[in-house]
């Protein structure tokens, strides 16, 4: 009975400890030690005064800098797509240069499309509101592009689907 009371207190010990609870102060039981009130706790980094309890379930301001980093990756896809980066500046200048043609707007569109069906294409939840901007983008300079359109719906569906907001996105680039 005393084995497992100790098992039990032991596991709640180690779960308060690891939600952030405050340690129990307990003897040093070292005769060496210049103090006898040594607290006993687990190092996660570096020791510094002012860093308050470490949680694994975050504090106000961690909370805080995950939001604004959070906002910062809105603005940018978490994977390097350069080539396609390229392309579509190369076609887009065409595109609004004067006296431009139906043709330099549907490969302005084309090279948005292909952005937008690599991100679509990863499977990655995060890249669809990357795809919608793109279908967006290329929407603008291809209205009647039917199979953009269908895909740019699907990931809306998805959205939907997921129970999730549809990102309001629009072509910015």
């Amino acid at each position: 009975m005393l084995k497992s009371f100790t098992f039990a207190a032991l596991c709640a010990t180690a779960l308060l400890a690891g939600c952030g609870a405050p340690q129990p102060k307990v003897a040093n039981q070292n005769s060496n030690a210049a103090s006898s009130n040594a607290t006993t706790s687990i190092q996660h980094g570096p020791s510094t005064s002012n860093m308050g309890v470490a949680s694994s379930h975050g504090t106000a301001d961690s909370n805080a800098a995950t939001a604004a980093n959070a906002g910062a990756a809105a603005t940018k896809p978490p994977v390097e797509t350069p080539e396609l980066d390229a392309k579509i500046q190369k076609a887009e200048a065409k595109a609004k240069a004067a006296g431009a043609s139906d043709s330099d707007k549907k490969a302005a569109a084309a090279a948005y499309f292909e952005r937008a069906d690599f991100y679509r294409d990863q499977g990655m939840p995060a890249l669809y509101k990357f795809a919608l901007a793109d279908y967006k983008c290329g929407l603008n300079y291809d209205a009647g592009a039917a199979d953009a359109r269908a895909k740019m719906n699907e990931i809306v569906s998805i959205y939907q689907s997921m129970n999730r907001p549809v990102p309001e996105v629009g072509c910015t680039r």
